[in-house]
């Protein structure tokens, strides 16, 4: 209750002095806007200056657009206003490794600057930047200590930008990060660097601060008492280089080490620095008053001030157009009239038209046209269509069932890509007659489609004398049982109208009337295959040719068998074939692969297949299952001693079947002292080349199993020397 009332305090003295700020400062201007519109004229982005400020009025769409159609004809206002801080929402942003330092002293700062469930947190790994550093949002708390300044430098590799713009935009950014890892970082903002150092610890840590201004705002409120000089060890481990920053914070006797610094970034406020957090200041509860202190200070205070600018536009109506057409559809190379009325002159999307007059369009399929009306006295256009649907002229064809015809004998000519046909010389098309005489004869015929459109086509057939025809067929005449083959047809003959198969018993059923069968024999022998070709006049020839099936060979593969890892499993196939070809697989980790006898060594349970295919290349398979049995023993050594005696010199990760692993070993200080990948690469005792004290070390170890299971053990080994 009694915080309550020191905000609200903190608020009404503070909210006067920006009042006062802002009107000393209060400039605002927005451009993009002309003086008049048409009605469907392209909405508009207006720029506010500064940024950061809310447009609205009739017509403003999307937050900075102004639609003159949405608006609608007649004069309207639009106004730009811009806040002088106190809004938006409010984020907190860490690494997801926990709190840096431990504790949770920067949730407790943010919820004694904003009420508990008055502000949202976020981590760098997984965080939207769009949600975070959203136009809603007025102030974000970015904080990379201990452990996590590295997620911290690789979040604002990515998205510096963005948050610049953001701030420039009217937010306002608390920047900081008191390492325990990697080196200086890029802050951005014209070229803010927290420089950080481990050796000399001395270059960049700071125990002793004192705050410049005794008479800033987050030394006065909401929350008191605060303190001009606060401790820590250490109160931060970095130190900020930039330009253009008020300083908040320095080290006490040395004002060239800054610890927080603040600064104008357009219409927003970027404040950064290298603190530790709260838990580790002192007094209490001073530094932690202070702490939250800057955070409402920085919500209140955007660097905009607060402004309102209005402008006037006019927007005229656009003129009612319409278009018509004489007809929507009609054929290839015929015309249509277009008729545009509700305006004072037009012009058309295709070439050629002129409002009133016939005009044949120059494209088949449906065609949309565009008429554009302008009214003089204003200028607006407007605009109406429509589709017109221009049918192409059919292409037909003229085929014959035989374009060579014995003299005498009929032939039917069909007309084809029409509807209906009309034949010249007495034909009806679909119906056989007898051309004559001997010789070249060319027919027309004049197709109509559904739409009544028409085009035509000639055929030309000859009428001859019969020739003679010869039968024949080729195929693969030694094949094996359940094996398919297509039988050839190499008859000679122009005139030829049926092919008769007789397959000897081979397939059931044994006859086919196609000119290129294929067939499927269902039993094992030779069989005579035979086929009868018929000419169109009658002509009768036969062919015949053997076929030998074979019989499928049979393979065995045993045995089933149970290994341990890195044991051997035997591999052996047995046919009643006196010669063929063995293939197992899969082939690794198998001695021979084209042996019918041989070992397997797999590092997981594998079904091995063996092919055999004999002297007539017909093929046989079958299968056998080795099961290895695993055993899951992954360890790191309690002890090792790196003495050089050959001996237990290096600490390896034991274990079999691991894929992949990664193992990091800590001092006693969570300083790492070694890392690997690499299962046969283990830690000799030393760190950058130089042997390291005895004592206990701490390790932890990811691994991966070939059998897909993962695992993380943790624990100490004891080097002695």
């Amino acid at each position: 209750m009694n915080k309550m009332k020191l905000n609200l305090h903190y608020l009404g003295l503070f909210g006067l002095s920006l009042f006062v700020q802002a009107n000393l400062q209060a400039q605002c201007d927005f451009s993009g806007l002309d003086e008049s519109y048409c009605e469907l004229d392209d909405p508009v982005t207006l720029v506010g200056d500064p940024e950061g400020g809310t447009f609205s009025g009739p017509g403003i769409v999307d937050g900075n657009t102004f639609d003159p159609e949405v608006a609608g004809p007649g004069t309207h206002t639009i106004t730009y206003e811009m806040a002088g801080g106190g809004e938006g929402d409010k984020f907190y942003m860490k690494a997801m490794g926990g709190e840096p330092w431990g504790g949770s002293p920067n949730p407790d700062a943010m919820d004694d600057a904003f009420g508990a469930g008055g502000w949202t947190m976020e981590s760098f790994e997984t965080a939207d930047p769009a949600v975070v550093f959203a136009p809603t949002t007025g102030f974000v708390f970015m904080d990379g200590s201990s452990m996590q300044a590295s997620e911290l430098q690789t979040f604002l590799i990515a998205n510096l930008p963005a948050i610049e713009d953001w701030v420039n935009n009217g937010g306002r950014l608390l920047l900081n990060s008191a390492p325990n890892e990697g080196g200086d970082i890029d802050f951005g903002f014209d070229g803010t660097t927290l420089l950080y150092t481990t050796s000399p610890m001395t270059a960049t840590h700071v125990n002793d601060v004192t705050v410049i201004d005794a008479a800033h705002p987050a030394m006065l409120g909401p929350l008191t008492p605060t303190s001009v000089t606060m401790s820590g060890t250490y109160y931060g481990h970095g130190i900020i280089d930039g330009t253009g920053y008020t300083n908040l914070l320095e080290k006490s006797g040395d004002p060239t080490k800054i610890v927080l610094a603040e600064k104008c970034w357009g219409s927003g406020r970027v404040m950064v620095g290298g603190m530790t957090t709260a838990n580790f200041h002192s007094p209490d509860p001073h530094a932690e008053n202070w702490r939250s202190n800057i955070m409402v200070y920085l919500y209140e205070n955007a660097c905009g001030g607060g402004c309102t600018v209005t402008k006037e536009v006019t927007v005229y109506a656009a003129p009612d157009v319409s278009l018509s057409a004489d007809r929507e559809e009609l054929c290839e190379d015929e015309a249509v009239t277009f008729v545009a009325t509700g305006a004072d002159e037009y012009e058309f999307n295709i070439a050629g038209i002129t409002n009133g007059d016939p005009f044949i369009p120059p494209t088949i399929g449906e065609t949309t046209y565009v008429v554009i009306g302008t009214d003089t006295e204003s200028g607006c256009v407007n605009t109406d269509t429509i589709d017109v649907l221009v049918h192409p002229l059919p292409t037909v064809t003229a085929t014959a069932d035989d374009y060579e015809v014995c003299f005498g004998d009929e032939v039917t000519l069909n007309g084809g890509g029409a509807e209906t046909y009309v034949w010249d010389m007495g034909v009806t098309n679909g119906l056989p007659f007898t051309p004559g005489p001997i010789g070249f004869l060319t027919f027309n015929v004049v197709g109509t489609s559904e739409f009544g459109c028409s085009s035509e086509a000639d055929v030309t057939i000859e009428v001859i004398d019969c020739e003679p025809v010869y039968a024949g067929f080729e195929f693969d005449d030694n094949i094996c049982l359940g094996d398919c083959i297509v039988l050839t047809d190499t008859s000679i003959g122009t005139t030829l109208t049926t092919w008769e198969w007789d397959f000897g018993g081979a397939t059931d059923p044994s006859t086919s009337f196609e000119q290129n069968p294929k067939i499927c024999p269902t039993s094992v022998g030779e069989f005579e295959i035979s086929l009868t070709i018929t000419s169109l006049y009658g002509q009768v020839k036969t062919a015949t040719h053997t076929l030998t099936v074979n019989e499928l060979p049979v393979v065995t593969a045993e045995m089933d068998t149970i290994i341990d890892l890195g044991g051997e499993a035997n591999l052996i196939a047995t046919t009643t074939s006196p010669e063929g070809e063995y293939f197992w697989t899969p082939n690794r980790y198998v001695e021979c692969d084209d042996c019918p006898i041989t070992y397997a060594s797999p590092l997981d349970s594998t079904m091995y297949n063996v092919l055999y295919i004999d002297e007539n290349g017909c093929k046989a398979e079958d299968q056998v299952m080795v099961l290895v049995n695993f055993i899951h023993a992954v360890g790191v050594p309690t002890a090792f001693s790196p003495n050089g005696d050959g001996v237990n010199d290096v600490l390896f990760v034991k274990g079999l079947g691991i894929e992949s692993l990664s193992f990091i070993i800590y001092n006693r200080y969570g300083e790492m002292v070694f890392e690997t990948t690499n299962q046969n690469i283990g830690w000799d005792g030393t760190q950058m080349n130089r042997d390291v004290n005895p004592g206990v070390y701490t390790w932890v170890l990811h691994y991966d199993l070939i059998t897909g299971d993962k695992g993380k053990q943790q624990g100490n080994t004891t080097l002695i020397r």
